[in-house]
C-alpha cells in the first residue's frame, strides 16, 4: 500500500469526510476518484477517514481538507500529515491473521531458542506447538471470512436496493433542479480560481468596484497565471513613471491598475500615479520584491 505525506491547506469550501489534491497523486496512492483515505497526523497518533475527489487545480504537494477535519486531526494549514488509502474489510482481516500468525510464529521461536540447549524432547515439543497454533491461525481466519461474507453480501444488497430506490424518487427532483445548478456551478468555476489567488487585501478591493468593473477586472485576472497581489502606489520614486520604465523583476506583470473606481489596463507608455491600485501577477516571492518597490 502506497503512503504520501503532504502539507495541509483549508478547504474554500468545507465539506466534512472530503478530501481534494492534485490528479497526479492518484497513481502514487494506488487510488481512483471517490477511494476512501486515512489522514494520519503522526505526531499526536490521531487520524481521520475522508473520500478522495482529484483536483487538478490543487497544488502539488498539498491536500486540501475542511475546518472540522483539521480540528479533529489537531492540525494547521501547512502541517504536514501522512496519506494512505484505507485498506477493503476483507484485506484488513487477512493483514491482521497475517501479522498475528507472525508475531505466534516469532515468540514460539524465540522461546525454542532457549529451550535448544536445555533437551531435545522440548524442541521437539515446541516444533509441534507452533503447528499446532498455526492451524489454529489459520482456522480462524478462513472461519473469519465466512462469518464476514454473508454480511458483505446483504449489505451489497441492500444497498443496491436502496440506490434504485433512491433514483426513482431524486429523478423529478433533478429534473426541476438541473438547469438552476448548472448555473451555480458555472458562476463558482469561473470565479473560483482568482478567488483562491487572491490576497485578502486584493479581494477587499475588488468588492468596492462598480459591478461592470469588476467584471472587466476579473476577466483580466482569470487569464493571467500565478499569485495575485493588489499594491497601492505610494512611492516618490516611481509616481508618474511610464509601466515600461518600471524597474520589476521580469516574473512579475501588472495585469490591470485601479484608479478611483475605474480600471485601466495598461500598455507600456501607461503612466502610473500616486494612489493607483496596481493588480500584480506573478511568484510570491516575486511579489513581495514589486510590493517594495511601488510602497517604497
Amino acid at each position: 500500500m502506497e503512503e504520501v505525506r503532504l502539507k495541509v491547506r483549508k478547504r474554500a469550501f468545507p465539506s466534512h469526510g472530503r478530501a481534494r489534491l492534485h490528479t497526479s497523486m492518484l497513481s502514487k496512492l494506488g487510488a481512483k476518484e471517490g477511494s476512501k483515505l486515512v489522514i494520519s497526523n503522526e505526531s499526536v497518533g490521531t487520524s481521520v477517514s475522508v473520500t478522495l475527489f482529484a483536483d487538478s487545480l490543487v497544488e502539488e504537494g498539498y491536500i486540501r481538507l475542511s475546518p472540522e477535519d483539521l480540528t479533529a486531526l489537531g492540525l494547521l494549514e501547512e502541517d504536514t500529515v501522512l496519506i494512505s488509502k484505507k485498506p477493503p474489510l476483507s484485506e484488513d482481516i487477512r493483514e491482521r491473521a497475517t501479522r498475528t500468525a507472525e508475531q505466534v510464529s516469532e515468540k514460539i521461536e524465540q522461546t525454542g531458542e532457549k529451550v535448544k540447549k536445555g533437551a531435545t524432547k522440548a524442541k521437539s515439543e515446541t516444533i509441534e506447538a507452533a503447528e499446532t497454533v498455526k492451524g489454529e491461525v489459520i482456522k480462524a481466519y478462513g472461519k473469519i471470512v465466512e462469518e464476514t461474507a454473508p454480511i458483505t453480501d446483504r449489505i451489497e444488497d441492500a444497498t443496491r436496493g436502496t440506490v434504485s430506490k433512491l433514483k426513482e424518487e431524486v429523478k423529478p427532483v433533478t429534473e426541476r433542479v438541473e438547469g438552476a445548478a448548472r448555473d451555480t456551478y458555472t458562476r463558482i468555476s469561473e470565479e473560483l480560481p482568482v478567488r483562491e489567488r487572491l490576497s485578502k487585501t486584493s479581494e477587499d478591493i475588488m468588492n468596492r468596484l462598480k459591478p461592470s468593473e469588476e467584471a472587466k477586472l476579473k476577466k483580466v485576472l482569470q487569464e493571467c497565471k500565478g499569485n495575485i497581489r493588489a499594491v497601492t502606489i505610494t512611492s516618490d520614486t516611481v509616481a508618474d513613471s511610464l509601466v515600461k520604465d518600471l524597474d520589476l523583476p521580469k516574473e512579475v506583470v501588472i495585469a490591470a491598475i485601479q484608479r478611483n473606481k475605474e480600471i485601466v489596463i495598461p500598455k507600456g507608455d501607461t503612466r502610473v500615479v500616486k494612489g493607483d491600485i496596481a493588480f500584480l501577477v506573478g511568484k510570491e516571492n516575486s511579489l513581495e520584491k514589486c510590493t517594495l518597490i511601488l510602497e517604497g
